[in-house]
């Protein structure tokens, strides 16, 4: 997609989502915040992380990476303070015992999505916080590195771009996934929106991969999630016309 595309692209209108719940079974998008975003540092000696423009008291989407393949364990953690939690999950096909299966596995692994304010976040990854030494900030690598630290700053994904995610992940399918942006070719950079099918409600933008029209979202410092083939009439152009 190329600049001028992206610079007349409208934003993304809040999503609903036919699915979630507490622990959804896929993943998601990404920005950096949103325009009530309120600036607020912390300068944080244990975490290596200056926290800048993140809300404060206002719950968002945080990414963070479980280390020593302990991202079961960070959930569970991260739930017994009533957070809600989400590891994406993909299909993929596997030999087992001589057979192909379909099996699940993480899509991003040891990555672990939380909603939850910026005080929170802090409880998880501050010393002397047992869990400091295997949950970490995913930081947001399109960011400016922030001069405190000299590291980026935490990614953190709104809840309207979070559910489009979540609602585009949860269908189990070998077909869709994450992709290099280098294999997704952009029919034009703007938003539509899927009306039928398994995907139905997932916004996003209309791509070729593989050799077959999908839709692709782009999820800045992770990659592009594109769906499973998407035909012509099961696609709405912005604007939309109604709520599915």
């Amino acid at each position: 997609m190329n600049n001028e595309s992206k610079k007349h692209t409208p934003a993304l209108p809040n999503a609903d989502t036919r699915r979630g719940g507490k622990n959804p079974s896929s993943a998601g998008l990404t920005s950096c915040t949103s325009p009530e975003v309120q600036s607020h540092q912390t300068e944080n000696s244990h975490t290596g992380v200056s926290l800048d423009c993140v809300p404060s008291g206002k719950k968002v989407w945080y990414v963070f990476r479980a280390t020593y393949g302990r991202t079961a364990l960070a959930c569970v953690e991260i739930q017994k303070k009533g957070i809600e939690t989400y590891i994406p999950m993909t299909v993929v096909k596997k030999e087992i015992n001589g057979k192909k299966k379909l099996v699940q596995q993480p899509l991003l692994p040891n990555l672990v999505f939380a909603y939850m304010t910026c005080e929170q976040s802090l409880e998880f990854v501050k010393e002397p916080a047992r869990t400091a030494s295997y949950i970490k900030y995913y930081t947001d690598k399109t960011k400016p590195i922030v001069e405190e630290t000299g590291l980026n700053p935490p990614m953190i994904i709104p809840d309207n771009e979070m559910k489009n995610f979540i609602n585009a992940t949860s269908v189990p399918s070998e077909h869709s996934g994450m992709m290099p942006k280098e294999r997704v070719h952009y029919k034009s950079g703007e938003l539509v929106r899927v009306i039928k099918g398994d995907f139905t409600g997932v916004i996003g933008r209309v791509a070729r991969a593989s050799g077959q029209q999908r839709i692709a979202i782009d999820i800045d410092g992770l990659g592009t999630f594109v769906t499973a083939y998407i035909p012509n009439d099961f696609i709405q152009e912005w604007p939309f016309k109604d709520n599915l």
